[in-house]
């Protein structure tokens, strides 16, 4: 096309090439920069806002910061993290010390504990936006968190606490009876559960098609 340009509009297509060597080098920074973190990438078009401000699932998070969970308990010795991570895998596979939590509702006993959560729970899948107003840190370019809890924590609906159950938020917007995540987690745990799994799905998909 710049060819085709040269001839009837010599300095327009002089002044093509030289912004399509522009677009292609800053292209390439681009893809430097955000190595190896592609999946929560934003353009500068974000304007510096968080990544769970603009997308949610897996536009943002899949669980490929579990590894960098790991080397943060293993750079600050811990014996224990608390993990509510986002998607289908069985984290204590990447996370030995990771231990199951849930951001919406954490113990009495949980204070001054680090926890790692999904970006995803921040203002999507939960409502735990809370949780950034203590020491943290962004890992795996913003597709995950890691907070160091207070050495108490409020109680929900607390200034500085957890949300109230009426507030809750739930994962891929799911009913909050359900949670695809356990289900998942007992098959992978458990192969012989899979097929009463399914068996269930369609059983409930039936009833659905009859209502």
């Amino acid at each position: 096309m710049l060819e085709i340009l040269r001839g009837p509009r010599p300095q327009f297509a002089n002044a093509a090439k030289w912004l399509s060597v522009g677009l292609v080098a800053v292209s390439l920074i681009s893809v430097v920069r955000a190595y190896p973190n592609y999946i929560p990438y934003l353009s500068s078009l974000s304007m510096g806002r968080p990544g769970y401000v603009l997308v949610n699932d897996s536009n943002l998070d899949w669980n490929q910061a579990l590894p960098e969970v790991e080397k943060f308990a293993q750079q600050h010795a811990l014996k224990e993290i608390l993990l509510d991570e986002y998607g289908f895998s069985e984290p204590g596979a990447y996370v030995p010390e990771a231990k199951p939590w849930s951001c919406q509702q954490p113990a009495a006993n949980d204070g001054g504990q680090w926890a790692a959560v999904s970006a995803n729970f921040m203002m999507e899948s939960g409502n735990c936006i809370w949780l950034l107003q203590y020491p943290h840190q962004m890992l795996g370019g913003g597709s995950m968190y890691v907070v160091q809890l207070p050495a108490k924590v409020p109680a929900a609906g607390e200034v500085g606490g957890p949300p109230l159950p009426a507030d809750f938020r739930y994962f891929a917007g799911v009913s909050k009876n359900v949670d695809p995540r356990e289900i998942f987690a007992k098959c992978i745990r458990d192969p012989e559960q899979l097929q009463p799994t399914l068996d269930k799905f369609a059983e409930q998909i039936q009833e659905s098609k009859k209502k």
